[in-house]
């Protein structure tokens, strides 16, 4: 392009009838009177009619598919299970990926250790792992230090509590299979029976630790998540024992104290109770994802 003029650089726009009627007129008028400019302006259009032309020649949409999307969409907009099938589908790739095999390693090394140690004490094995490598599996769940894309995901129209609420399901859904699988596995040492009886020792802890270790997550981080509920099942393990015998209690301990450990471990074997208290920590991981819910809204 040889003129300089800046009505020069219109002229793509003035061949595709894109400008407005003053800046039209004005570009007419620079071309009465610049020959470049009417050179220019010919090889434009030139390029638009092959445009045009290239457009043309391809095959309009099918009916038949754009009907079958459109109904598809509006199918999936109707049916409320299609749309939650699609929020959980879509954060499975989202959690962080090493919790998906931790969790069934620890678990499997769990039900072998379990069936080899045989007797009762397979069954206290699992119910020993399950609530714990749930409890770091929901700890790693939500919040800026586990999805790097967490912002990203806020600005798209599925709002911070569906996300939460979403990733709860899947993990927690996945933990529960890790568990329900082990407990069935370790029939091979321990009667039938008793198999109910397994399931229900780890499962009101499980959900009652995993739904702390979640709250706590959102509140000091993960790392500090993860220690403090690993703390507090270990000293439901001290105190389940101090109940029953199998390990001493210090000469100088008060009364309160060996109450205080007794009614702790009493705590971790009211089903009611713990699945009410983690009923409650649920409430609070979903109040505080409202809170970025809240924000997403004001920038909105």
């Amino acid at each position: 392009m040889s003129c300089r003029s800046k009505l020069a650089e219109l002229l793509p726009l003035y061949a595709a009838g894109s400008l407005g009627a003053e800046e039209r007129q004005a570009v007419a008028g620079h071309l009465a009177a610049c020959a470049d400019c009417r050179a220019e302006l010919a090889f434009w259009r030139e390029v638009a009619s092959a445009v045009a032309a290239e457009d043309r020649a391809l095959p309009p949409p099918s009916p038949v598919l754009v009907d079958r999307v459109l109904a598809s969409a509006q199918r999936r907009r109707a049916n409320p299970f299609a749309r939650a099938w699609a929020l959980l589908a879509a954060q499975v790739p989202l959690v962080r990926r090493e919790i998906w095999s931790a969790s069934a390693l620890v678990m499997a090394l769990g039900c072998v250790v379990a069936i080899l140690q045989g007797g009762s004490a397979s069954a206290s094995i699992i119910q020993a792992a399950a609530p714990l490598v749930a409890a770091a599996g929901l700890a790693m769940l939500y919040g800026p230090d586990n999805d790097p894309g967490l912002e990203l995901a806020l600005a798209t129209p599925t709002w911070p509590r569906q996300v939460l609420l979403a990733r709860l399901v899947v993990v927690y859904g996945y933990n529960l299979v890790l568990g329900l699988a082990a407990s069935v596995g370790v029939l091979a040492v321990v009667p039938p029976g008793l198999l109910g009886q397994v399931i229900l020792g780890w499962l009101a802890p499980m959900t009652f630790l995993s739904a702390l270790a979640l709250v706590l997550s959102m509140v000091i981080g993960t790392g500090n998540a993860i220690t403090v509920a690993l703390m507090l099942w270990l000293a439901r393990g001290l105190a389940s024992g101090l109940r029953m015998g199998t390990v001493g209690a210090p000469a100088a301990s008060e009364a309160a104290v060996v109450a205080a450990l007794q009614a702790y471990a009493g705590l971790w074997r009211s089903t009611g109770l713990l699945f009410g208290l983690a009923a409650v920590l649920l409430a609070a991981a979903v109040a505080l994802a409202g809170q970025s819910e809240r924000l997403v809204a004001q920038k909105v």
